[in-house]
């Protein structure tokens, strides 16, 4: 179906016009109307449609002057202007001006309109025949182009006399000119606005809006694209800084007006050897990094106002790790979430250079994984930490991120609690029979876990969970409980008692004994010698 746009000032005549025909069963649909040229040309822009049907007397912006404009930018579209009798004279110079035909409003019957409409389709069918041909040139042209600025941008390439004799011949100029790198990013904003059907289509048309303003200026390009935007190299005789801005900001001024897209752009300043456009890239690949915070601030900036903040990672991680891997363990996901949003924050604050927070957030899911391995080694296909250390490192996005650590301690959580669901009663029976067969010697939760073959972390949760006290608690109750019994035979001396049932010394075995039984150790004994 070929689209069609209605400009008229007359709510009837826009009405009639489409409801007049049977639009669809001629190869056409109405994409959108607009009561003035100037709102008419901003649908124009808006969905780039095949034919435009226009009054000439309307406020704002008239027909004549919206035909002139259109033609500035675009050959291809057909123009069909409305007219009266005693308008005559200006439906010939909007024909002069680039419109394809006229029809008189008096005329706009079933039979005249489909007559003309059917006309107009088969011109749009020839012209899309010789644009296919053209187009399909031009993509050979345009794949040529990407592969040339991929070899160029090599940072370990050396630009030599084969590959500037390729830009020669795909007419980019390289001597006696002046260069410049440009990257103009869309983020998440067009996926977050509407739908990927129509996101793409915003991709298209501001790609073409860069196109215009970079041929209008008379500036040379090769072009590349990525899932969030495009990267130029610009090459231009008479190219000035200035200039670089009005193109960038005119752009952005397009996208934000017709698409409502707020675009971030990032440039170099200029210079005038390709040999040195290897080197410069990799410091403008450093540079863009700043995408990675999703700054609303952040529009337009060349790379000389960006900078990154460095921090000690380890310092980092010594402060946060163990939170995280304490509130796993408990099943706390509000809190680990909490920490996780307090690190973003702390992030983007302090703008800390992407690539340390990537190693960061690496070394966090490396620890996470340390301490409940034995829950991923169940759940293999779902749970490696390789997945997931390939999605940070190629990241581009912290809030992405940020998504991926809070959906991993999620799932983790939820594994954690099947796990205890199916396991929790033999993993404590097994350590609390370790425990009665070593409390006679130096034991902890380490030695326990380990001869379990579980982390200390899971460990302690699901003892805590199921036991009601931690395990060292329950340790020295359970040595207490036996230097109780051995207190009561006579011949057991206390200097002696301490060592039998593992504590390390007599000071702590005292002190440890009556917060438990609440009795010194000679009270205790003597309370019970005087009982029997």
């Amino acid at each position: 179906m070929y689209k069609v746009l209605i400009i008229d000032d007359e709510v009837l005549v826009r009405v009639g016009l489409k409801t007049t025909i049977n639009w669809e069963e001629i190869g056409f649909t109405i994409v959108a109307d607009a009561p003035n040229g100037e709102q008419g040309y901003g649908q124009y822009k808006k969905h780039n449609p095949d034919l435009i049907i226009t009054d000439i007397k309307m406020p704002k912006l008239d027909g004549l002057s919206l035909v002139e404009e259109i033609r500035k930018e675009n050959q291809d579209v057909k123009i069909l202007v409305l007219t009266c009798y005693d308008e005559f004279a200006y439906a010939q110079k909007a024909i002069r001006l680039g419109a394809d035909d006229y029809i008189l409003k008096s005329e706009v019957e079933d039979e005249e309109l489909i007559t003309v409409m059917k006309k107009i389709k088969n011109k749009i069918d020839e012209q899309n025949k010789s644009k296919d041909i053209r187009n399909r040139v031009k993509n050979k042209q345009n794949d040529m182009k990407r592969a040339l600025i991929n070899d160029l941008l090599k940072n370990d390439c050396n630009i030599n006399d084969i590959l500037l004799e390729r830009c020669l011949d795909l007419e980019f100029p390289v001597s006696d000119t002046k260069f410049v790198l440009l990257n103009i990013a869309f983020g998440n904003t067009i996926e977050n606005k509407m739908n990927i059907n129509n996101s793409s289509k915003i991709n298209t048309a501001i790609l073409n809006i860069t196109f215009d303003q970079l041929k209008d200026k008379n500036v040379k390009f090769l072009y590349n694209n990525y899932v969030n935007g495009y990267f130029f190299l610009l090459s231009s005789a008479k190219i000035t800084g200035t200039k670089i801005e009005k193109i960038i900001k005119a752009v952005c001024n397009a996208a934000e007006q017709y698409f409502d897209v707020p675009l971030k752009v990032i440039y170099t300043d200029l210079f005038n050897d390709i040999r040195e456009l290897p080197t410069i890239y990799q410091t403008f690949q450093e540079k863009i990094q700043v995408l990675f915070y999703e700054n609303e601030d952040l529009l337009i900036s060349n790379i000389n106002e960006i900078s990154f903040n460095d921090l000690n990672v380890f310092d980092l991680k010594e402060e946060y790790n163990q939170k995280f891997n304490e509130h796993i363990g408990k099943c706390n996901i509000e809190y680990a979430n909490k920490l996780n949003n307090e690190l973003s924050n702390y992030f983007k604050n302090n703008n800390v250079n992407p690539m340390l927070v990537k190693i960061f957030y690496s070394n966090l899911l490396g620890d996470i994984f340390n301490s409940y391995g034995e829950i991923f080694a169940v759940n293999k296909d779902i749970m490696h930490y390789e997945y997931y250390h390939y999605r940070v490192v190629n990241s581009n996005n912290l809030n992405n991120i940020i998504n991926l650590i809070s959906s991993f301690i999620a799932l983790v959580i939820d594994e954690i609690r099947n796990s205890r669901y199916n396991n929790s009663t033999l993993i404590i029976n097994r350590a609390v029979e370790y425990i009665k067969n070593n409390y006679d010697k130096k034991i902890s939760l380490e030695n326990i876990a380990l001869e379990l073959n579980i982390s200390k972390n899971y460990l302690c949760s699901v003892f805590k969970e199921e036991i009601g006290e931690t395990t060292s608690l329950y340790i020295n109750k359970l040595r207490i409980e036996k230097a109780k019994k051995m207190l009561l035979k006579k011949d057991y001396r206390i200097k002696e008692l301490f060592e039998e049932v593992g504590f390390s010394n007599q000071y702590y075995f005292s002190k440890v004994f009556k917060k438990i039984t609440g009795m010194t150790i000679t009270e205790y004994r003597d309370s019970k010698r005087n009982y029997q």
